[in-house]
């Protein structure tokens, strides 16, 4: 029993932190078409095991945003739909801090996007414990 006293200090003491990462952006010129982005990766020092508790993310288009835009941030395993182009958002799921993320977009239209959609910029804030 004396021994589990002294283990919990450490579990309520785990390292928390954050990082934030911005990227270039693409165009998607017609609809259901896919863009991904470049990969967002965690700098040197996030701890392999410190998982995602939060995300914050602004994304900025050169024109607004068409009908049927959708907006993921995926890992290799999952994607978190996002529900505009600036939010933040508690993850409910568990989501690794160290792996590398992407924003994918697609517009669900048909045909030519009048205008063409211009990602300029994607930035996104993960904290992590």
């Amino acid at each position: 029993m004396l021994l589990s006293g002294l283990f919990f200090p450490l579990a309520v003491n785990a390292a928390s932190g954050s990082w934030t990462q911005k990227t270039a952006g693409g165009t998607i010129s017609t609809g259901k078409q896919i863009l991904a982005s470049r990969t967002l990766t965690a700098p040197a020092g996030v701890p392999a095991q410190a998982m995602t508790t939060s995300i914050s993310w602004q994304i900025q288009l050169l024109s607004p945003p068409p009908p049927g835009l959708e907006i993921k941030l995926c890992t290799a395993r999952r994607c978190i739909r996002l529900p505009g182009l600036t939010g933040r958002q508690t993850v409910t799921v568990p989501m690794q801090a160290q792996v590398p993320y992407r924003f994918v977009y697609s517009v669900n239209s048909q045909g030519q996007l009048r205008p063409t959609l211009n990602v300029v910029s994607n930035q996104l804030t993960i904290n992590y414990r």
